[in-house]
């Protein structure tokens, strides 16, 4: 009788070429002969593998090692697979290069910029790679939070404090980085003030740095503090043979208007804990599992800002001037915003003419879908956001989605965001919105559906709503996903989630081996505000 392997542990589970990897478990064989090893469906060659033993696999990676599922297979059988990420991939911190004394800058090309500008910063000791290094710019933030009203006799100067914010690597900020050479562009919320160079040895000194706002000025203000869970539950797991299900969780993003996230809790320890700005659970199902449920949770201390924007139309910067990999990725179709859709192209023209002003397309394109199209106020349905285009009403999901790529079919740079509204009553809704890119000026809010009149419980009774949406966003947003996360499926049984509180391609998958099981994903639910 053959026996089918069984991984029971990878380690570590994030590597990179050249690092030497351990599998332990059974039935591998006292002997390798034609047994194998797969990492993300490629099998290793002979000049991989270290040692053998029924028990424990050695291996050291290729220089072409993919992540994904790893697999101990044998001429006849397979093992259930284990899950391996490549730390090239990875968008976290990794072990720094060795590097004693700190950073030093010694020039900048200029003094005065442009949100989106292209800074030069030369100098000494900022490593051979950015790894884990960045730029930090100033900010300013409203000192005090919205619930404690500052007094009507203080200066704009006491209401305000400066804070330092890092380029965004979401936003292609980072052109290149060598030891004494870095091109970095101005990152959106930053503001005048000065910058500084940190690496794992220290930081630099300070610069100044002036930040132009000739086309339009973004503030923030109105601080609230969430302590927001993610969880999902799992029961009535029957699989054929061992096997692993994952599930996977987004981390709130970082941006301007939401600059710090931290993870204060995760039940159990997840599998991996940031790989692409997702955390990973993976659940070790065998066929003698007790029928019970299993509970996957993390708990996120969230800090939001409002931001108010003010654009003066006629100094707004042409596109040409901007990052090209960021215009790239902001306005090209992908497989949530169908910004190539014959029926979206051509309505773009019609509302927008002979328009050239990105500002005003953009006013254009909003205007047109309030005086057009009806809200329906509940979400979840199943249609796909082109019927509204037909039908004329859609709900929050479908009046974010279809922004989004009139936006991108008028050579607009624009992501849909998504998240949740928080209410007075720390209630939550599952909720979809936008931001269009000006250049010289950074990120411009879009809440089409709160403009369409959607009702919810804000702490702030708007007059205006229809004028407030858009260009500016209350601190009730907390954003999970900006734009569309893209995760690259490991085995065929994958499970997506439309309408949720993420942009994401997968959001939970296993092997042909897992029979049955359920799954319920709970919506995000707010434990605190501060």
């Amino acid at each position: 009788m053959r026996r089918t392997p069984i991984i029971e542990n990878l380690k570590p589970p994030i590597g990179s070429p050249g690092d030497i990897v351990i599998i332990t478990g059974k039935n591998f064989g006292a002997t390798r002969n034609a047994s194998y090893v797969e990492f993300g469906k490629s099998r290793l060659t002979a000049s991989s593998y270290i040692s053998w033993s029924d028990t424990e696999i050695k291996v050291v990676l290729p220089a072409n090692v993919q992540d994904g599922l790893v697999v101990v297979g044998t001429d006849r059988v397979r093992s259930a697979p284990a899950f391996f990420a490549n730390e090239r991939d990875i968008p976290v911190a990794v072990m720094p290069t060795t590097q004693t004394a700190g950073p030093v800058v010694t020039a900048v090309s200029q003094n005065s910029l442009y949100i989106g500008d292209l800074l030069i910063i030369s100098g000494s000791n900022f490593g051979s790679t950015r790894e884990n290094s960045a730029v930090y710019f100033t900010t300013e933030r409203e000192a005090v939070s919205s619930r404690t009203p500052v007094a009507s006799n203080a200066g704009a100067a006491s209401a305000m404090r400066v804070q330092y914010i890092p380029a965004n690597r979401n936003d292609f900020d980072y052109e290149f980085w060598s030891d004494t050479e870095i091109r970095v562009r101005i990152p959106d919320g930053a503001a005048t003030g000065t910058i500084y160079v940190e690496t794992p040895s220290g930081r630099s000194t300070l610069q100044k740095l002036t930040i132009e706002s000739r086309g339009g000025t973004k503030t923030f203000g109105s601080l609230r503090t969430y302590l927001l869970q993610l969880a999902a539950d799992v029961t009535d797991v029957i699989v054929a043979e061992p096997t692993a299900i994952r599930f996977y969780f987004p981390r709130p993003v970082v941006t301007a208007a939401q600059p710090s996230v931290v993870l204060t809790e995760c039940i159990p320890e997840p599998a991996v804990a940031d790989y692409q700005n997702t955390i990973i659970h993976q659940l070790q199902a065998s066929k003698s599992m007790l029928p019970q449920k299993y509970r996957f949770s993390q708990n996120f201390v969230v800090s939001v800002y409002e931001m108010h924007t003010s654009v003066n139309p006629q100094l707004v910067r042409p596109y040409a001037d901007m990052s090209e990999m960021l215009y790239a990725a902001a306005t090209r179709p992908d497989s949530f915003i169908p910004a190539a859709d014959k029926a979206v192209i051509a309505l773009a023209r019609q509302i927008v003419g002979n328009v050239a002003n990105p500002y005003n397309k953009a006013r254009l394109i909003y205007n047109y879908m309030i005086d057009n199209y009806r809200l329906n106020e509940s979400n979840g349905a199943t249609r796909v956001p082109l019927d509204m285009i037909r039908r004329k009403r859609g709900d929050a999901y479908d009046f974010a989605i279809i922004y989004t790529a009139l936006l991108r079919a008028s050579g607009i740079p624009a992501f849909t965001d998504s998240g949740v509204l928080v209410d007075r009553d720390m209630g939550t809704r599952n909720h979809w919105w936008c931001e269009f890119y000006l250049n010289g000026i950074g990120w411009i809010p879009v809440d089409v559906a709160l403009g369409a009149g959607l009702s919810y419980q804000s702490w702030v009774n708007r007059e205006n709503a229809r004028e407030y949406y858009f260009g500016n966003l209350d601190s009730q947003h907390v954003t999970l996903s900006r734009g569309v996360h893209e995760i690259k499926p490991g085995s065929a049984n994958m499970v997506q989630r439309p309408h949720a509180y993420a942009l994401q391609t997968v959001w939970e998958e296993s092997s042909h081996d897992a029979l049955k099981y359920s799954s319920f994903w709970a919506d995000p639910i707010v434990l605190g505000v501060y």
